[in-house]
């Protein structure tokens, strides 16, 4: 990651102590950043961006040549993400686009090998379905708040976890936790 990315990441992470944003926010963007290190992802998509914390994290720990689409429902919260990519020196590894991830995701022609999903949480399991047609084999998908919404997650989190197309577990961050999944097909 870029010393100028880094700095953005600094800004934000004492912006969201002062308001309460719902970001990723350093542990989990260091667990992220390992998982990108370790298994080296070339084309990624988050769902949901906010102000573009997780994006930043994301392209700017990307192997050379990596690109990440953020999907943002939010019209306002796109442009922010855009903004603050941009910002962060990262605005050619980042596509923003605005709308439903579950109407964009089935017209973007490339496949993912990264995945992190972090909106609305009743609809995690709708977003994954509309995504897998787009997983490469292999491919990395990672749930954010798996611990804390636990309940509105029930049908997502079992169907990573029994449906025979991912091997998945949760990594736990004390308050909260992501289930981390390698799609491995049909």
């Amino acid at each position: 990651m870029t010393k100028r990315a880094r700095a953005m990441l600094s800004q934000m992470d004492r912006a969201t102590r002062s308001w309460f944003l719902p970001v990723i926010g350093r542990d989990k963007g260091r667990f992220i950043a390992r998982l990108i290190d370790k298994h080296r992802p070339k084309r990624a998509v988050e769902i949901g961006s906010l102000i573009g914390y997780s994006a930043i994290v994301i392209a700017g720990n990307l192997p050379p040549g990596g690109r990440l689409v953020s999907i943002e429902l939010n019209t306002y919260m796109g442009r922010i993400t855009g903004r603050n990519v941009a910002a962060a020196g990262l605005k050619s590894r980042v596509r923003v686009i605005v709308g439903d991830a579950r109407r964009v995701l089935p017209f973007l022609g490339s496949r993912f090998d990264f995945a992190l999903i972090d909106a609305a949480k009743e609809e995690y399991l709708e977003y994954l379905r509309a995504l897998e047609p787009r997983l490469a084999k292999g491919a990395w998908v990672v749930a954010d708040n798996t611990k804390i919404f636990k309940s509105q997650l029930k049908d997502y989190l079992a169907y990573v976890r029994r449906s025979g197309r991912y091997e998945s577990r949760e990594q736990d961050f004390d308050q909260d936790a992501m289930e981390v999944s390698r799609f491995v097909g049909a």
